[in-house]
């Protein structure tokens, strides 16, 4: 069997990223946001909104139980968690800021997700794990593939607001 690197005494806070993704939820349900977000990413609906959300979850939940259960092998999964919470703020705070108008989430992405994501990539930081490796797969995975590109794909291809915003489209 494979001796497990113990990189962090407390591996269990990583699920503050499941806890702070229920409170965004409770936000955006509750204010509006799948309205917003069908003028930001285009021809968005109730049943996009859950079945995204559903597998959003799935695959944060699963990324912090991989970290929590071999923390060595799977710190990628949990930096990869913090990256997408961090990925989904820059959304609501540059929409917010450049479209002039509250984005569904804005608040809850600015009280939690930002300081939990920076707290969490500073934890490994502090314990020497936050390389420039780690820094760059981890953005890639939880930022990139699971947030910006998928987002703004679907922005650009319905000519929506977010595009827009980000002069990716007239």
């Amino acid at each position: 069997m494979m001796k497990q690197t113990l990189v962090d005494q407390r591996p269990g806070t990583i699920f503050l990223v499941c806890f702070f993704y229920a409170i965004h939820m409770v936000e955006e349900f509750s204010f509006g946001f799948v309205e917003w977000g069908n003028r930001y990413f285009g021809n968005f609906d109730w049943t996009q909104n859950l079945i995204g959300n559903f597998m959003f979850f799935v695959f944060v939940f699963t990324a912090c139980y991989l970290y929590y259960r071999n923390q060595s092998r799977y710190l990628w999964a949990g930096m990869s968690a913090a990256m997408w919470i961090l990925a989904n703020s820059f959304l609501h705070v540059s929409s917010t800021f450049l479209g002039g108008e509250y984005s569904p989430g804005v608040v809850t992405a600015s009280l939690f997700y930002i300081p939990g994501g920076v707290y969490l990539l500073m934890r490994w930081a502090r314990l020497g794990w936050l390389t420039w490796q780690n820094v760059v797969f981890s953005f890639f995975l939880g930022g990139m593939v699971f947030m910006l590109i998928p987002t703004f794909v679907r922005s650009v291809h319905y000519h929506a607001q977010l595009a827009r915003l980000f002069h990716m489209v007239r």
